[in-house]
């Protein structure tokens, strides 16, 4: 293993590693790695804190790092209880690493340490390692050298050790095999489908059973809290307004439009290139003496360009865009006026230029009467987006100023709406945004009557909200709910009774065979729906059928295999008719492509069982 981790020491994992504890390091800081002394604790791993400040630091990198990966971050989406969680089970993890890393009495050379210092791309300038870079850094966090080196070496040997368990686990080829075959195994199979409504429908429920079952099941018959809501809607599409668009405006965009194609217009130049060399002052003034003399552009780049790609075609580089180039070289070939014209010398990082425009190949621009329509309007967007921006500042003000909704919808000339029954779930919009219901159902909202505070639901559309009445959970009466009681044991008990016979039927199908089946189909006057050659993954019926056809056992001649399973509103016997095989070369494909992922698999789950065995040899204490 220390072998393994020696080899490890260089490459991709040591420069990841750099890179994650600079970013930790620039948030984190020095007292979230040593420890502040006398600090309050979150947790401690056999005896060693996790940090207050510690726990809160790696909340706040964890929190932004989702929002990062949101397209619409918003915080109302992030579920703080599983946040902490997280986190604390990740430092706790990390501290289970580190002291393990350290029994084991692992460690690397000084030299192994410097290469992976030397070698990380945060610490070199031109491709080379920089010391004053290095120290700069290290600094800035508080640290000193030897701090910086240590927990450098911690942090790799934890890493490189969950790296050599999860190489070390291994698959068989039978085992690959076999799993390969099951997924690509189809199935045919068929099934009978009775409907509750076969069920006796005058059975006898008792006053007893719906108390029961009203005791035993009080939360279905909670009525959920509510609320009779007013709102108003800001929506950029609204302040939309092409009436305001001046002729300065139009007449400025149009311009910029003209600019921009032509500088998307191909341009075809020859260019002769003098590299930066100790000769280069001489060959510069010998090469402008011949294009005064008017020689041949295309011999002086066959003898003075250093390109050698095109020198010998004269230097000419093709069809090219203003972006093809280095800003200097594309600005200078796009001010020149007239094919055959030579302008230079150009200075860029390659060298002197000296460029000649061959020809160019542009398209005429439309005439602004032409775009007028789609220039106004885009105008009038961006005009939009700024008045949007000033409104949502000032209706937030006012909103929170305000007691009603009368002024907000005044500003933004907007009527104001209503909705009754909103709940904290299952709302239309705008009422399906986290965020807006948290707002609506507030302490500040519910019992100090304030409006919400301005939420943007969408880029382009916010709402203030307030709540007109508000009725509480509460827990509704049996005599209120008692006739939908009674029907919910009534159904339960129909399903009990049709689950009894169908049961039976099962029976006689194990025992009697397929051929029973037509006669079960007759007494209960309906028909078998047949599937073939299902797959395992097969999306066009139902997956509960679906599923249990593929947990039952290949049927034989002498006995079928039939489950019973329960669909909404019904049941439903199962029965295999056919288990299929698949080819050979198409069992052997999949094998090859489930090889690495089996053998990943297999490294996570050692890697999990090792955690799991360092989690319960040590004393981990949550405060």
């Amino acid at each position: 293993m220390l072998q393994n981790i020696r080899e490890n020491a260089q490459g991709t994992i040591a420069k990841g590693i750099i890179a994650v504890l600079i970013i930790s390091l620039s948030v984190w800081g020095l007292d979230a790695i040593v420890g502040g002394g006398g600090e309050p604790a979150v947790a401690s791993v056999d005896g060693e804190d996790i940090t207050e400040r510690e726990f809160r630091r790696m909340v706040q990198i964890e929190r932004q790092q989702r929002l990062s990966q949101m397209d619409q971050p918003d915080p109302a989406r992030i579920d703080d209880s599983e946040l902490n969680e997280s986190v604390l089970e990740a430092l706790i993890q990390q501290k289970l690493l580190g002291r393990d890393v350290a029994a084991r009495g692992l460690q690397l050379s000084e030299q192994e340490i410097d290469r992976m210092i030397t070698e990380a791309p945060e610490f070199q300038v031109d491709g080379r390692f920089n010391r004053d870079r290095f120290m700069q850094i290290v600094r800035n966090q508080g640290m000193t050298v030897d701090q910086f080196r240590d927990m450098l070496e911690r942090d790799h040997l934890t890493r490189v050790m969950q790296a050599v368990i999860q190489g070390s686990a291994f698959t068989t080829d039978d085992e690959v095999r076999r799993l390969a075959a099951l997924l690509t195994q189809t199935r045919s199979f068929s099934a009978l489908t009775v409907s509750l409504d076969q069920a006796p429908a005058d059975v006898e429920v008792t006053d007893e059973e719906i108390e029961r079952f009203y005791e035993e099941n009080r939360t279905l018959f909670r009525q959920e809290e509510a609320a009779d809501v007013s709102w108003i809607t800001l929506r950029r599409q609204d302040l939309i307004d092409e009436g305001e668009v001046s002729d300065e405006d139009l007449r400025e965009l149009y311009e910029r439009r003209v600019s921009q194609q032509e500088q998307a217009q191909q341009r075809n130049a020859a260019h002769i290139l003098i590299r930066d060399e100790d000769d280069a002052a001489e060959r510069i003034a010998a090469l402008e003496e011949a294009l005064e003399r008017g020689e041949d552009f295309a011999d002086l780049a066959s003898e003075y360009s250093d390109d050698t790609g095109t020198a010998n075609d004269g230097g000419e580089l093709g069809y090219s865009r203003f972006d093809d180039f280095e800003e200097a070289f594309s600005e200078a070939l796009f001010e020149i006026e007239e094919a055959g014209s030579v302008v230079g010398p150009v200075e860029t990082r390659f060298g002197t230029h000296f460029i000649k425009l061959l020809s160019v190949r542009a398209e005429d621009p439309p005439s602004m009467a032409e775009l007028e329509d789609e220039l106004r309007r885009e105008i009038a967007e961006q005009q939009a987006g700024r008045r949007y921006v000033e409104m949502s500042e000032r209706l937030a003000d006012l909103a929170y100023a305000e007691y009603d909704l009368e002024a907000p919808a005044e500003l933004i000339g907007q009527s104001i709406q209503e909705r009754d029954g909103v709940t904290p779930e299952r709302n239309e919009s705008p009422f399906d945004h986290p965020q807006l219901l948290r707002q609506l159902f507030s302490e500040d909202v519910l019992e100090g009557g304030f409006n919400t505070e301005l939420v943007e639901i969408t880029p382009e559309e916010a709402v203030v909200a307030r709540v007109r009445e508000y009725y509480p959970e509460t827990q509704r009466s049996l005599d209120e709910v008692r006739d939908e009681v009674r029907e919910r044991v009534a159904e339960r008990k129909r399903r009990e009774q049709l689950s009894e016979q169908l049961s039976q039927f099962a029976e006689r199908l194990r025992s009697e065979g397929p051929e029973a089946r037509d006669e079960i189909a007759s007494e209960l006057g309906l028909e078998w729906e047949r599937f073939e050659n299902i797959e395992r993954g097969d999306l066009h019926l139902p997956a509960i059928l679906r599923d249990a056809a593929f947990r039952l056992p290949a049927p034989t001649d002498e006995r079928a295999t039939v489950d019973l399973v329960e669909l909404p509103g019904s049941l439903a016997l199962v029965s295999v008719d056919e288990v299929i095989a698949a080819d050979e070369q198409t069992i052997s494909q999949v094998a090859v492509q489930l090889r690495n992922s089996l053998a990943q698999r297999h490294g996570q789950m050692a890697y999990n069982y090792y955690l799991s065995q360092l989690r319960e040899e040590a004393s981990v204490n949550r405060r």
